[in-house]
Parts: C-alpha cells; structure tokens; sequence
C-alpha cells in the first residue's frame, strides 16, 4: 500500500503517507461496517424473525 501512495503522491513525506493509509484504512472499516448494516436491514424485508 505504501508504494501505490508513494507512486501517486511521490512529493510527499512519509508522515504525510502514513496519515493518508490510516485514513484509507479507517474509510474502509466505516464502509465495511456501514454496507453491514444496510445488508441487514434489507434482508430483514426478506427474512422472518427476530434479529436482535
């Protein structure tokens, strides 16, 4: 991941890299929760019972 952010941003320090892959990470695990909500509340239109 590193040298795909070095090959994009190549002026770039390496704090400023390290700040831009704790972004991305922390993007990825908000989508990643966010599309887990939404697919259980789409299939609770589908699937009788109790969730919670």
């Amino acid at each position: 991941m590193t040298a795909l952010a070095t090959r994009i941003f190549p002026r770039a320090s390496v704090e400023a890299i390290a700040d831009i892959e704790a972004l991305l990470s922390l993007s990825l695990f908000c989508f990643g929760g966010l599309l887990l909500s939404v697919s259980i509340i789409v299939a609770d239109k589908y699937i009788p019972g109790d969730w919670f």
